[in-house]
């Protein structure tokens, strides 16, 4: 039998697909998924056993968890919005259980870091794909094949370009509108000439190909800009991709006063996204991509050697799942089962990056590629 119980938080996009992969993939014994909302509770149920069939057993539900019910598992996992995570983390830590989750937030990353400052149990956010695995790519990198330069370049988005007369974005929400506002709003970090520093979110534009276009958001921690320092990178950088002509749009919302750190004020673009009927993405009719490169290189005695690792991966004709669900579920499942597993964790507050085994994370990530239909 299967020998490792989990506990996760919020059964939404990125949410369900984890507990397919934590029964699929990550040795499952026992999932307890929880969910407040009763409507996404009873779909991500009624999913999941379409899905897993008899693996489904291994699964229960509740609305609600008390610190009774983490005791004895091997992780908590939040797929919840980030909002949640502070109060979460908490739970963990008085549980004495293993958190991880999907990250992407600078503010509730710190106040994290804060609340495991004393603590050895292990506190690990920003897991998802970027921040996450992007991250391990990177690191890896450095530390496997010795680079000092490294640029990151991530992206979901429509697997069919849209049309940008039906769809000016040209972008469908495969996940939270939250967690989009807060990628496109404040200071991205960066190292230039070995030194950390940021720019603003938004800030330039970069041709990635013919059809696609890059530039500077704020999901990506500024965590990993210090440890690849410590790992000798001396120029990192990091974008989201998207097709050309999105970002010259997104960056009129600036202009009209969102973007800018303010719940309130986004809380009202948030409604609009969620109710244009164009910005839905529908997995019976939709398919998506998420395209993931990570390029480094090293210079020496005048020659440059360089390494590129990308992953092109596209909605699951089977399960339905999306890219964006199914990547960002695998960054978080991995260092779950990492933990779990006994393959190392951090004492405290660590970033994934930071101690995990990267050849191994790669390896996991093209198991799971060589799953999707």
């Amino acid at each position: 039998m299967s020998p490792y119980r989990y506990v996760l938080f919020g059964a939404g996009r990125q949410g369900t697909a984890a507990v397919h992969d934590l029964v699929l993939n990550c040795e499952a014994e026992h999932v307890l998924v929880v969910e407040p909302d009763a409507a996404r509770r009873k779909a991500a149920e009624a999913r999941l056993k379409g899905i897993l069939k008899k693996r489904a057993s291994a699964l229960s539900f509740a609305a609600s968890a008390k610190v009774s019910d983490l005791r004895g598992t091997h992780g908590a996992l939040s797929c919840a919005t980030h909002y949640a995570n502070v109060e979460l983390t908490q739970l963990a830590l008085s549980a004495g259980v293993p958190f991880t989750d999907l990250g992407g937030n600078y503010e509730v990353v710190s106040k994290q870091e804060a609340l495991a400052r004393k603590s050895s149990v292990p506190v690990v956010p920003d897991c998802g794909i970027s921040p996450g695995i992007s991250n391990i790519v990177a690191a890896h990198c450095a530390k496997v094949h010795g680079c000092d330069e490294v640029h990151v370049r991530c992206g979901g988005l429509p697997l069919e370009r849209p049309s940008a007369i039906a769809n000016p974005l040209q972008y469908k929400l495969v996940f939270s509108p939250w967690g989009l506002l807060s990628e496109y709003s404040g200071d991205v970090a960066r190292i230039r000439n070995g030194k950390a520093g940021t720019w603003p979110a938004l800030s330039v534009t970069e041709e990635f190909d013919a059809e696609h276009e890059s530039s500077p958001t704020s999901n990506n921690s500024p965590q990993v800009v210090d440890y690849l320092r410590e790992c000798g990178v001396t120029t990192y950088d990091y974008m989201t991709i998207r097709y050309k002509g999105h970002w010259d749009l997104v960056r009129g919302w600036k202009t009209l006063g969102f973007l800018k750190r303010d719940k309130a004020r986004d809380a009202q673009l948030v409604e609009l996204l969620e109710s244009d009927p164009v910005l839905q993405y529908d997995p019976k009719h939709d398919r998506d991509k998420l395209i993931l490169r990570v390029q480094g290189s090293k210079r020496a005695n005048g020659l440059t050697r360089g390494i590129e690792y990308r992953f092109d991966v596209a909605a699951d004709k089977k399960t339905k799942f999306s890219a964006m669900e199914l990547t960002t579920c695998w960054g978080i499942t991995i260092v779950a089962h990492h933990i779990a597993s006994g393959r190392g964790a951090p004492k405290g507050f660590s970033t994934p990056e930071r101690f995990v085994d990267t050849t191994w994370v790669i390896a996991e990530v093209e198991k799971r590629l060589a799953q999707v239909r």
